[in-house]
């Protein structure tokens, strides 16, 4: 039997193969380029290690690509074929690639859970369940898991400071700024390849309004960020974000076009950074040219593909906003029939796309066609639906944004002020916020109110 580098066994005809597991590992943590190419490193050790089957599939499946999860099903058949020779914990993994493959998310996340209480130091699993939580909007299941790990670990367990990271991650997301911050920086210092916990800092600066702490953090990083594969163009979508908090709408164009959207990309975080980016753009009224097209382009090779219901909302702003209507209703009817295929199936995510993607697809299709009282109309239940669609409340504001657009344009204007109101409270930093609540305060006729509102904008903007 040979062992990973924290100490785990694994079954695998030799070391040089456990190695090759562990490099891919390492790569896949630090969210780098190369994470599925070292797969073939394992292959040609051990084509029938168990661990390296379950690997391939998962990454396979973590980019929701439809062109990937059936290569998933392959890894799963061969993975099932090799369990009987492999430890508990091997199987387990096994288990949980074949409930992912069959779209029971959240059964997959119980049997990695139940490794995680036996063996905490599987940090394959760990960083699975962090992940597949924050894809379910699942906030409390994120936040504890890391809880229950965390004694287990210290800084003499290699790959330490990448949970730490998670960690960070989990409480941003559940509220938790001071610690979320203190963590991040902390996994950061450990190790300035993990994104991941730089990204947790990041959202803890933008769910505090502190925009230019938000630049300066990025641009403290960049060129270790850069090298850590697509997912450093998220992070300078985050920084556009405080660009456009700032209304540095010049620097907000320049990292659309030079950082996160520089070229048509099958990604789907690059789709999803540049769609929701674009929209923010349109609803302040600023012209963004052609920049649709080329996203709707490759969103219109997405109408069948129903793997994340996160995704695909992108993919209809897309496509609804780049003037390809018939194939943003394509996507909704595919909701529908997949809902309908998927009742009582056990598939997870069937009720997120009936109560929010259905809704949500609906109502940007609306937007779209300035239907703004269809809009209204929707999104005022279906906006306390949208946590299961995953994505962070930072994603999901594009959304919130679009109800308060369409407020504003359909001169529902005691509406306006009274979403406007609920935003400047949650979002007292925001800059733009202020400036619009002063103006529907002033159609409203609350002229000292908006004076008020508009000083505060102006202050905020100064800083």
């Amino acid at each position: 039997m040979h062992h990973d580098k924290r100490g785990l066994p694994i079954t695998a005809a030799s070391q040089a193969a456990v190695d090759a597991f562990d490099a891919s590992i390492d790569e896949f943590l630090a969210s780098g380029r190369d994470a599925a190419k070292l797969l073939t490193r394992i292959e040609d050790a051990d084509p029938e290690m168990i661990m390296g089957q379950c690997l391939r599939g998962y990454f396979m499946r973590l980019p929701s690509l439809a062109r990937l999860t059936a290569l998933s099903h392959d890894a799963l058949a061969k993975a099932q074929a090799l369990a009987p020779g492999g430890t508990d914990r091997e199987r387990k993994h096994v288990q949980a690639l074949g409930a992912w493959c069959v779209g029971d998310l959240r059964g997959t996340n119980a049997i990695w859970e139940s490794i995680l209480v036996d063996h905490p130091h599987d940090i394959l699993a760990l960083r699975l369940v962090h992940f597949l939580h924050f894809f379910l909007g699942d906030l409390p299941q994120m936040r504890d898991s890391m809880a229950r790990v965390m004694p287990r670990w210290s800084p003499e367990i290699p790959g330490y400071g990448y949970v730490v990271g998670c960690r960070a991650f989990s409480l941003e997301e559940n509220g938790e700024y001071a610690e979320a911050e203190r963590l991040g920086r902390k996994a950061v210092e450990i190790n300035e390849n993990d994104i991941w916990a730089g990204h947790a800092v990041v959202h803890v600066l933008e769910m505090q309004g502190r925009r230019q702490d938000g630049v300066i953090w990025v641009d403290e990083h960049e060129t270790a960020w850069k090298e850590r594969g697509i997912f450093a163009h998220h992070i300078w979508w985050h920084r556009a974000l405080c660009y456009l908090e700032l209304e540095q709408f010049d620097a907000v164009m320049n990292a659309y076009d030079n950082q996160f959207w520089t070229e048509p990309s099958e990604d789907n975080t690059d789709i999803c950074n540049s769609s929701a980016m674009l929209m923010r753009l349109d609803m302040l009224g600023l012209d963004v040219g052609d920049r649709w097209s080329s996203i709707s382009e490759v969103c219109a090779t997405r109408v069948g593909d129903r793997l994340r219901p996160f995704n695909d909302l992108h993919y209809v702003m897309a496509l609804a906003m780049g003037g390809r209507r018939d194939d943003a209703m394509a996507i909704v009817e595919s909701m529908k029939i997949f809902c309908a295929d998927n009742a009582n199936s056990g598939v997870t995510t069937t009720d997120t796309y009936q109560y929010a993607g259905i809704p949500v697809a609906e109502a940007i299709i609306a937007h779209s066609e300035h239907n703004y009282a269809r809009v209204i109309d929707i999104m005022r239940g279906a906006r306390y639906e949208m946590r299961p669609l995953g994505g962070s409340w930072a994603q999901r504001d594009v959304w919130v944004r679009m109800l308060i657009h369409a407020a504003t344009k359909d001169n529902q204007t005691e509406l306006a002020r009274a979403l406007l109101a609920e935003r400047t409270v949650a979002n007292p930093t925001s800059g733009p916020s202020w400036n619009m609540f002063a103006d529907a305060l002033d159609k409203c006729g609350a002229t000292r109110e908006a004076g008020t509102a508009r000083a505060t904008a102006a202050g905020l903007l100064a800083a």
